[in-house]
């Protein structure tokens, strides 16, 4: 059996989003594949490079968070987010808000 490593329930979406670094020049954008309270799995179609901190803003939820790269496999990258997103992760909560 597999052991689950996760900290936080993370939901399957399928979500517009962009990335901005910190001198917010550029704006690379992504899609949020599975998201939690305390992260995300971002794809990107083309990128060849990312910043290691940077700002990732998912405007259907009204989410915008500072996130740190944690792990790139291809195109697909996982982020821990650096502030507390928690109403914003449950899609049942989302709808509501």
């Amino acid at each position: 059996m597999v052991s689950e490593r996760r900290s936080a329930k993370r939901w399957h979406t399928v979500l517009a989003a962009h990335i901005r670094s910190n001198s917010r020049s550029k704006s690379i954008e992504c899609i949020v594949r599975d998201l939690s309270d305390t992260g995300a799995r971002v794809y990107f179609a083309d990128i060849s490079e990312m910043p290691s901190e940077f700002e990732l803003e998912i405007p259907s939820r009204g989410l915008r968070v500072r996130s740190r790269l944690m792990w790139n496999r291809g195109a697909n990258h996982g982020v821990m987010f650096l502030e507390a997103v928690k109403a914003w992760t449950d899609p049942i909560r989302a709808a509501a808000a």
